[in-house]
């Protein structure tokens, strides 16, 4: 359909509308070589039109989403290795066209050959309803915005109760600017299976219609929550863990499950000379009060498989491993990093053990590098003082 029709379609529908604002986003997710999903949301039932092309070509092609309030538009048919820009457009005031557009931008990920690739990680975005944390977040959005990024990893709890209202507040809004402008890929935590998370019946649905209402993740067919994807010379494998923890319509996860299975042939089957990066919420290994319930099963898969990175979650603070090969501190195995304090209370450690390099109970997010056979981990608090630094090389 040309753009010439697109645009009459839009127009007369937006005269039998309100004005309608974007409430939420919009971000993009699901990223690929090929194709990549954006999402928004509109205070009303309205249709929205957007443009999008290759970065400085933003009118290139076009697309409307019919009248409704949660939009979701797979753009298909991107080029590899491109920045890509775009702008949303919804009704205006008095009917006669659209508000001037919000924009944003993101990357299509990397082929083989490329190798470099730069990230952001932040995780517990949660925030206690007793405690305020808008003039943390606020801060660290800003800081975040200043490093260069391909993707933004989020590992776990967006929100306090896993409702899309709170998710809105504590996630979306202190962080619009970062979302706008980077693909989000998230490892599943507790807090979005929902309050009656450890109930069978009471907690079935939840996730579906809350979290899967709102986001897209690069799920395929028999991975109902976990997944990977390739960019660059780096597989980054996203887990569910929150069957270990007694999340009860969580993806099980044991030596007998699909998702085991899967996470074995995800590893073996990974280029032997790329970066293999395993991400999900509940740690491996921590100094923090998180009971140990995942290292007889996942460390061993690990460390025979030559995991180079696991960025872990839940625990309310940074904190950095040595390399760990068979339980003990080691010069070879995985490093683990926690990221967990980007919106919770901090938590202080409890146990002093060998291989714990650096323990931080404060508000932090980390950027992460990788050039070629180098990897340059970078972690910095809310107000952009950086308190660690690690070169890992392949």
């Amino acid at each position: 359909m040309n753009k010439s029709i697109l645009l009459t379609i839009f127009f007369a529908a937006s005269v039998l509308l309100s004005a309608a604002d974007i409430s939420r986003g919009p971000y993009v997710e699901a990223p690929d070589q090929t194709t990549a999903v954006i999402k928004w949301a509109v205070d009303i039932p309205a249709p929205s039109w957007i443009e999008y092309g290759p970065e400085e070509k933003c009118s290139q092609l076009m697309a409307v989403s019919p009248e409704k309030t949660e939009h979701s538009l797979t753009l298909h048919g991107l080029i590899p290795n491109t920045k890509f820009c775009y702008r949303i457009y919804v009704p205006n005031a008095d009917g006669t066209g659209v508000q001037p557009p919000v924009e944003g931008s993101f990357k299509t990920l990397f082929s083989a050959e490329r190798k470099i690739v730069d990230f952001l990680v932040i995780g517990n975005t949660s925030s206690p309803l007793e405690k305020n944390t808008e003039e943390i977040k606020n801060a660290m959005a800003e800081s975040m915005f200043g490093y260069k990024s391909d993707f933004v990893i989020h590992t776990g709890n967006i929100s306090s109760s896993g409702l899309i209202k709170d998710a809105q507040m504590q996630f979306f809004t202190p962080y619009e600017k970062i979302l706008l402008n980077n693909p989000l890929l998230i490892a599943l935590g507790e807090d979005e299976y929902g309050p009656n998370r450890f109930n069978d019946k009471e907690g079935r649905g939840f996730l579906t219609a809350q979290y899967r209402s709102i986001h897209t993740m690069p799920w395929s067919k028999g991975t109902p929550s976990y997944y990977y994807i390739d960019t660059a010379n780096a597989r980054f494998i996203f887990l569910d863990t929150n069957f270990i923890y007694n999340v009860a319509n969580a993806s099980k996860l044991d030596d007998k499950s699909s998702q085991f299975e899967w996470l074995k042939t995800a590893l073996s089957k990974a280029d032997s000379s790329n970066w293999k990066i395993v991400i999900l919420h509940h740690p491996v290994y921590s100094s923090g009060d998180a009971p140990d319930k995942m290292s007889r099963l996942l460390a061993p898969l690990f460390e025979a498989n030559k995991v180079n990175l696991v960025i872990q979650g839940h625990q309310g603070a940074y904190e950095r491993t040595t390399p760990i090969l068979k339980n003990e501190k080691s010069k070879n195995g995985p490093t683990y990093i926690t990221v967990g304090g980007s919106g919770k209370l901090f938590e202080q450690k409890t146990f002093d053990n060998d291989w714990s390099s650096k323990y931080y109970a404060l508000p932090h997010f980390a950027h992460i590098q990788i050039v070629d056979r180098k990897l340059s981990l970078r972690v910095y608090t809310h107000d952009n003082k950086r308190i660690d630094a690690l070169d890992i090389y392949f």
